[in-house]
């Protein structure tokens, strides 16, 4: 273990940070470091950390604070054992460490080794000077209460002064009094009385060649002194003053610029993993040589390793850099980004340059630093860059050097850059990394937990290393502990955390780069839980117009807070959308109105309209004019094709939503239960009909829950359609569909046709064709009081099937015909589709096979214009059946064959399970057995699931009945 207490207190085991607690426990660890193995007594602790009138129970609150610093400081103690570091002595503790574990132990060496070293190597011991100040990390002692830590601290503040005094004097005589000038003012300015910081300022005015500021300089020491504390200067500053007017401070030589090799890479990661590819290429890249100088840069979202990579990259291809490596972190996340001008600075003082004669212009330094390195083959680093402007100037002129970049923002600006984003790791290696974090044993004890804890984590290597970090110092702990935490998405963030490192602090740094408009967005596209979201849901979430929603979102992907899997197409990481989801929890419903119900209700809007829109394209049905009304202008459709791959994209999404409506409520319920009403009538639920299934029940429960009838009887219709046609439970669909007693509007009567038909589809599946006839008749005189000739068509059509499986040729001719007049006179292009496959089914059955062909055909072009796979599908399930009829098997077999092609993508099992028993025919009437058998059996399997009776390959060629 080491530990620091110039700055706050802190203590690591390794690399990994400790728990110290709260700011008295730290007090009573500083109290015990800083006696060095000294015991102190319980009076002297309770008098240092609460003062001469100390709280009533400050001892018990003592003995609790040692008790919890053993058990951080010594997690493998047995309970309650002797401890062996911080030990008991009398009725107080003493803590035994070995030499060197603190960090003021390191500074007291360095300044030793300095002095050694002052007369016959300055340089050197200015710069070990320099480094034993670089322990201070802020005030010592940094946060805590007590009067003892306020003696220390000010002890070590002196101690600190007294250090920069004696690198101040090594500055000057090394030639570094103008830089010396520099730092002086300030600390002056802070310390009026300090008379040391008085004479070096002198001393080096004077060698600058600023006599008379030199001489002015000590007329103002004076008069502070005089006029603050009544005294003259002192015999250094009065000595100082005096050589001065006698010219006797000898010149001090500029040493010639040394020839310097900079390596200035932060050391590389351990643990690195995975990324192996994407390494090899940027290696490659920056190592390949070329006519101009090779740059690369790194992106991606805070967290996901972009500094990590880039050291291991550069200390990889570090032997191919003989000149050197310089580095610098441009803190381009932190509220005040390094200036360029600071960063070339350093970069000139690490190449050997003379703090004289660095200029004090960026073009110049910039110019001087591009000669520097004209004739050198150095590797340059710029971790953490804010944008393209930080880095331009700090970019080589000439070939032989490389420069390596990481960087939150996509750096557009910047020329002949490749560039790398970064993703999350993969879940094996995300797997890696925690295993070498907390051992191959550990983690193979608990392999299921491990996993979970990887999937919380999104894959995110900062996140995985935080885990790591506190499952690590913490062995009692269960991986499926922390597991069981984290899954708790409300408190996952509080989890990830341990010490300083906290991924919620990485991502609110990248956070504080917005602008007003672009952390609206960022909260607020957030509320809407869903995989991702098309960037015209984000113009209607937003409330502004497409061109401008787009600018915020690629402005967002540039930062990294937003990613983009397909054009026009955005999405969170998982982590970063709970916290911004966290932040528009914070601000919601101060002025904006911008809930997360609201955020909801307006992307369901823009969904609405759009399958509204949708309607309208196929020319279905006058269903649009009975929905709640919608606010925006929703996507649009060219075709029915662009509709099916919308509806196939989407679907995920609308899941989502229905999900979150179903927990939200009130107009978000209406909403989705109106858009689900639109599904049920497409009748196309796609590769996800289970979770859409239950995402509409859950809904359903909401409904009932607030009495919202209205809501929950769209919600039954379309469950109804979603269990028989999407999941082919015929028998499930019908708890969904019964009729409406009284219609009370328009809408209910609508919703009470589509009902009627999907009952009379249950019943001529299920072989009552008497009452299948019936509801088909219901529905019709609905639909005739509703005046809607086009959905006639349509329900003619689904009619004509019911007659022809039962028999009745002659009526599904007329039924039939008459379907296609009313479709072609409303313009329907879905019912025509459909009233000629079952008219072809019809003439088929009545033996006129080529008259049947020629009007499956054109029923297979019809339905493939509309583009809905799952109407094409059952078109080309009736063409292969009349091929069949008609002793075609080689066609029969094609066409089951691209029928079961598009249905195996829209769900609807039963109607597949036809399909792929009309091919097993067709292959056994062409000689393949064996497959026919298989595929005969997987069929009836379907229909046995859903408790239907298999059709049988007889029926296939009689004349009667149609197979189910």
């Amino acid at each position: 273990m080491r530990f620091a207490v110039l700055g706050e207190v802190r203590a690591w085991r390794g690399d990994t940070p400790l728990d110290l607690g709260p700011p008295q426990r730290r007090a009573v660890l500083a109290a015990l470091l800083l006696r060095e193995g000294k015991a102190v007594t319980a009076a002297e602790l309770v008098e240092g950390i609460w003062g001469e009138d100390p709280v009533l129970r400050a001892v018990p609150a003592l003995r609790t604070h040692v008790a919890k610093l053993r058990r951080e400081l010594e997690p493998d103690r047995v309970n309650r054992g002797p401890s062996t570091l911080l030990i008991s002595v009398g009725d107080g503790y003493a803590l035994r460490l070995p030499p060197g574990r603190i960090d003021i132990h390191e500074v007291e060496d360095q300044v030793a080794a300095a002095e050694r070293l002052r007369y016959e190597d300055p340089v050197t011991a200015r710069d070990t000077l320099e480094s034993a100040l670089s322990r201070w990390q802020g005030a010592a002692l940094g946060g805590l209460p007590g009067p003892y830590a306020e003696r220390q601290r000010a002890r070590l503040e002196q101690w600190r002064l007294s250090i920069l005094e004696d690198r101040l004097a090594l500055d000057i005589e090394t030639g570094r009094s103008a830089e010396a000038v520099t730092e002086l003012g300030p600390l002056i300015d802070e310390h009026p009385l300090r008379e040391r910081f008085r004479a070096l300022l002198m001393t080096a005015l004077y060698h600058s060649g600023r006599q008379a500021e030199a001489l002015e300089e000590y007329g103002r020491a004076r008069r502070a002194l005089v006029d603050g504390v009544g005294v003259e200067p002192g015999p250094e500053l009065s000595e100082v003053h005096g050589r001065i007017l006698r010219a006797e401070l000898p010149p001090v030589p500029r040493p010639a610029r040394a020839t310097v090799t900079p390596a200035q890479l932060p050391p590389d990661i351990a643990d690195f993993t995975g990324r192996s590819r994407v390494a090899e290429e940027i290696a490659a890249q920056l190592t390949g040589g070329g006519p101009a100088v090779a740059i690369s840069a790194v992106g991606g979202m805070g967290g996901v390793g972009k500094t990590t990579l880039a050291l291991h990259i550069a200390h990889r291809v570090r032997d191919r850099f003989p000149d050197g490596q310089l580095y610098v972190n441009l803190r381009g996340v932190d509220p005040e980004p390094m200036p360029t001008g600071d960063a070339l600075g350093g970069f000139l003082r690490g190449l050997g340059v003379a703090e004289g004669d660095i200029p004090p212009t960026v073009d110049d330094r910039a110019a001087q630093l591009r000669t520097l390195l004209s004739d050198k083959r150095i590797l340059v680093v710029l971790d953490n860059a804010r944008d393209s402007a930080q880095v331009s100037q700090l970019m080589p002129g000439t070939p032989g050097t490389a420069v390596l970049i990481t960087s939150r923002s996509a750096l557009t600006e910047l020329p002949a850059v490749r560039r790398t984003r970064l993703d999350v790791l993969e879940r094996e290696e995300a797997m890696t990394l925690l295993t070498r974090i907390l051992g191959a044993e550990r983690v193979a004890a608990e392999r299921d937990a491990a996993y979970a804890v990887i999937e919380q984590c999104a894959c995110l290597p900062l996140a995985v290393r935080i885990v790591g970090a506190r499952l690590a110092v913490r062995p009692q702990w269960t991986i499926a502990s922390l597991a069981e935490r984290l899954a708790d998405e409300s408190q996952r963030l509080e989890v990830l955390q341990t010490g300083d490192l906290t991924l919620e602090t990485a991502f609110r740094l990248g956070y504080g780069q917005l602008n007003t408009e672009q952390a609206r967005a960022f909260r607020t596209l957030a509320r809407a839980d869903v995989p991702d979201f098309p960037l015209d849901g984000a113009a209607a979430v937003l409330g502004v117009p497409v061109p401008r929603a787009e600018l915020v979102c690629e402005s967002l992907v540039d930062l990294s807070l937003l990613e983009t899997p397909a054009p026009g197409r955005y999405r969170f990481h998982d982590l970063l959308r709970l916290f911004a989801a966290r932040l528009a929890g914070s601000t919601a419903g101060r002025d904006t109105g911008e809930g997360e119900s609201e955020i909801v209700i307006r992307l369901l809007d823009y969904y609405l309209a759009s399958t509204k829109n949708l309607l309208g394209a196929l020319d279905y049905s006058n269903t649009t004019l009975l929905l709640v009304p919608t606010t925006v202008s929703g996507h649009t459709f060219a075709d029915g094709a662009e509709g099916q791959s919308w509806n196939d994209i989407e679907r995920p999404v609308i899941i989502a939503l229905h999900r979150q409506a179903a927990r939200l409520g009130g107009r978000a319920v209406a909403l989705a239960a109106d858009l689900a009403w639109v599904m049920s009538e497409l009748m196309d639920t796609g590769s996800r009909a289970r979770e859409l299934a239950d995402s509409l029940k859950a809904l359903l429960e909401t409904a009932i829950r607030d009495g919202d009838q209205s809501s929950a009887r769209r919600l039954r219709v379309a469950l109804g359609a979603m269990m028989q046609i999407g999941l082919g439970e015929v028998e499930a669909s019908l708890e969904f569909l019964q009729p409406i007693s009284q219609p009370a509007d328009d809408a209910e009567r609508r919703l009470q046709v589509l009902a009627e038909i999907l009952l009379g589809v249950a019943d001529r599946r299920t072989g009552n064709t008497k009452d299948s006839h019936r509801h088909y008749a219901n529905a019709i005189a609905w639909t005739r009081a509703l005046g809607d000739r086009s959905l006639e068509a349509w329900i003619l059509a689904l009619a004509t099937r019911t007659l022809c499986e039962s028999g009745q040729y002659a009526e599904a001719v007329a039924v039939a015909e008459r379907a296609i007049a009313l479709a072609q006179e409303s313009s329907n292009a879905v019912a025509l589709g459909w009233a000629t496959h079952e008219l072809a089914a019809t003439r088929s059955m009545l033996g006129a096979h080529e008259l049947a062909l020629q009007l499956a055909e054109d029923a297979v072009r019809m339905t493939h214009r509309n583009g809905v796979r799952l109407w094409e599908g059952w078109a080309r399930t009736r063409l292969a059946q009349i091929h069949l009829r008609a002793g075609h098997d080689a066609a029969a077999e094609h066409e089951a064959t691209e029928a079961l092609r598009l249905l195996a993508k829209a769900a609807d099992p039963l109607d597949r399970a036809r399909a792929l028993s009309l091919r097993a025919t067709a292959r056994a009437a062409r000689g393949d057995i064996e497959a026919a058998a298989r595929e005969h059996a997987d069929a009836a399997e379907i229909f046995r699931r859903a408790g239907l009776p298999a059709p049988t390959p007889a029926t296939l060629f009689a004349p009667g009945p149609a197979p189910q």
